[in-house]
């Protein structure tokens, strides 16, 4: 009596491919897909995930985060965000204080930077109501960022001394490092790039410098943004102080050899 025949290879490859095929897959986590910049699967996770528990706060707001990054952006994608992240403005309680403030950064950053035209007025009045309601929280600082960057910018009207005067204001709210940086930084901008007054501007570079920016190219580009006005206003100590910190971080680039030289002058 022969052996029954084997099967074949490709017959049983074919049968383990089923058998896969067959075996649901396991979902996807949204939050890693989101950190891997994976939007798409992250955005289609977060919408079965709150089909499924549909009263879940952080879930309706990272739906909706989701949305605002989904490709190819749709109108019809920003509208359903919308309507989640109000839903959320609507439900959250005193207790779900986190939510809330993410809801109303999230809707003015909507506004803002998500739809053509922009609203920008939307956008002030929500980022103003997230630094009125939420005093203190890490949004609110940041939404005092793109206050200021509206107010310089975008929004008609108002004189270079009125926007002085606002974002001199936000900033003796804030107490974030990195908010504080950048509000300075602004201030350093009118002052300099706009008023042309150096010595308004110097003391804002410098404090933006002593925080720091967490990509070492600005830092050494403040440097030399330093020492440049410095010199300017005869502080050629300070100008030495700063062209040498550029030489340091920077040794082979094409202009270090300018700035070693330029730190030596008396």
């Amino acid at each position: 009596m022969l052996p029954a025949p084997g099967i074949p290879p490709l017959l049983r490859f074919t049968l383990l491919l089923l058998l896969l095929l067959a075996r649901p897959l396991p979902a996807a986590d949204p939050w890693q897909a989101a950190l891997n910049l994976d939007y798409n699967t992250a955005a289609t996770e977060f919408e079965r995930r709150l089909a499924d528990d549909p009263d879940n706060l952080r879930l309706t707001n990272a739906r909706a985060s989701s949305l605002l990054v989904q490709q190819p952006r749709t109108a019809a994608n920003l509208e359903t965000a919308r309507g989640l992240l109000e839903s959320v403005l609507a439900r959250a309680t005193a207790g779900e204080r986190e939510q809330r403030a993410l809801a109303l950064y999230l809707l003015a950053r909507l506004d803002h930077e998500h739809v053509a035209p922009p609203r920008l007025e939307a956008a002030r009045s929500r980022y103003e109501q997230l630094r009125r309601e939420h005093s203190g929280h890490p949004l609110a600082d940041q939404a005092a960022v793109h206050l200021a960057l509206l107010l310089i910018f975008q929004l008609p009207g108002g004189t270079p001394e009125q926007a002085v005067a606002a974002v001199t204001a936000l900033l003796a709210e804030c107490t974030s490092p990195a908010a504080r940086r950048e509000l300075h930084h602004l201030l350093a901008h009118i002052h300099w790039r706009v008023l042309r007054d150096a010595a308004a501007a110097l003391p804002h570079y410098l404090a933006g410098r002593a925080i720091g920016f967490e990509t070492p190219y600005r830092n050494s580009e403040l440097d030399l943004t330093i020492a440049g006005l410095a010199a300017g206003l005869g502080r050629h100590e300070l100008a030495s102080r700063h062209y040498l910190a550029f030489v340091e971080a920077n040794p082979r680039d094409a202009r270090a050899p300018t700035a070693r030289r330029l730190a030596a002058r008396p």
